[in-house]
């Protein structure tokens, strides 16, 4: 007969891992932030390499600062995302019941719902 997950916990047995849970929403919304930035910056970023936006030493320079700026942007979610993807990796997705409890609390209502 298989265990409910009152009958594995109270056996001794794991749970889901709370931080996992929470590191794996927080990875999803990243990737999301990095979608967003990629897309809003694209278009900008052609018509003004392309010359359609206008044309101008100005308008020359600007692009290029665009651009440092654009990379910088990229850049830092990135690290977010690889960080983030960095800790996923070293949490185990269950844990026990006592550590799952003192994540929750530590977590604040957090655990990835």
């Amino acid at each position: 007969m298989a265990q409910t997950s009152g009958e594995t916990a109270a056996a001794g047995g794991t749970v889901p891992n709370p931080l996992h849970a929470y590191l794996n929403a927080l990875l999803k919304r990243v990737q999301a932030a990095q979608e967003r930035l990629h897309n809003k910056q694209q278009r900008p970023a052609v018509t003004i390499a392309n010359g359609s936006a206008w044309s101008s030493t100005t308008a020359t320079l600007w692009a290029g600062e665009f651009s440092k700026q654009a990379a910088k942007y990229v850049a830092g979610v990135r690290a977010l995302n690889d960080g983030v993807e960095e800790l996923l990796r070293r949490t185990p997705a269950t844990c026990t019941p006592e550590e799952a409890a003192r994540w929750r609390a530590k977590l604040g209502g957090h655990g990835g719902r």
